[in-house]
C-alpha cells in the first residue's frame, strides 16, 4: 500500500464551493457597508447645517462650513473680529468622512463652477437666517453618490440619493 499525501479532488471542489458561498455572502455586506457609511455621512453633515443655522440666528454671528475636499474633512469657523477662527463649541469640531466616502465636488454661488480640489470652499450662515445656496456631492469607492443641497431660507438641506447636478454654472 502506497502512503499518498494530499487531498482528494472531492475535497478541493467542497473547500473551493464553501470559499464561494461564503464570498457570494460576503460582498453584498461589504456594499452594505458603504452604503450606510454615504448615508451616514450625509446625515452628519445635515446636521452640521441645521446647527449652524440656528447658531448663527441666535448668537447674531456669522458661521462658515469649510471643506478640504483633498483630506475628505470638514470644520466650522466663526467671525470674531475682523477673522474667522475655530469656535470654543465642541459640537463643532473637525469632522473627516467616513472610510469610503469622500467629496466629489461642492457648488456655491460664490464659486465659478464645482470645485474639487483644495480647501477653499465654505458655505456661509448669515445671522439674519440666511445660508449659502451649495450643493454637496459626496461619493464613494464603489460609486455610489449622494447630493446634498442647502435650502437657503430655512437651513434645512434636501438629500438625493445620487449625483444630481443642482447649480449649474
Amino acid at each position: 500500500m502506497r502512503n499518498q499525501e494530499g487531498f482528494t479532488l472531492i475535497e478541493l471542489v467542497v473547500v473551493i464551493s464553501l470559499l464561494g458561498i461564503f464570498f457570494l455572502v460576503a460582498i453584498p455586506k461589504f456594499k452594505d457597508i458603504t452604503e450606510v457609511n454615504i448615508k451616514s455621512a450625509s446625515r452628519r453633515l445635515t446636521g452640521t447645517i441645521r446647527y449652524l443655522y440656528s447658531e448663527a440666528v441666535f448668537k447674531k454671528k456669522i458661521y462658515k462650513l469649510v471643506f478640504d475636499i483633498d483630506t475628505s474633512e470638514y470644520w466650522v469657523e466663526v467671525v470674531q473680529g475682523n477673522e474667522f477662527v475655530a469656535p470654543s463649541d465642541s459640537f463643532v469640531q473637525r469632522e473627516k468622512l467616513p472610510t469610503g466616502v469622500s467629496f466629489k465636488d461642492i457648488t456655491t454661488e460664490r464659486s465659478l463652477g464645482k470645485t474639487e480640489k483644495g480647501r477653499d470652499e465654505f458655505i456661509l450662515f448669515m445671522p439674519t437666517g440666511f445660508v449659502e445656496p451649495a450643493v454637496i456631492h459626496l461619493v464613494t469607492e464603489d460609486g455610489l453618490a449622494y447630493t446634498l443641497a442647502t435650502k437657503p431660507y430655512t437651513g434645512g438641506t434636501i438629500v438625493f440619493d445620487e449625483y444630481i447636478d443642482l447649480l449649474k454654472n
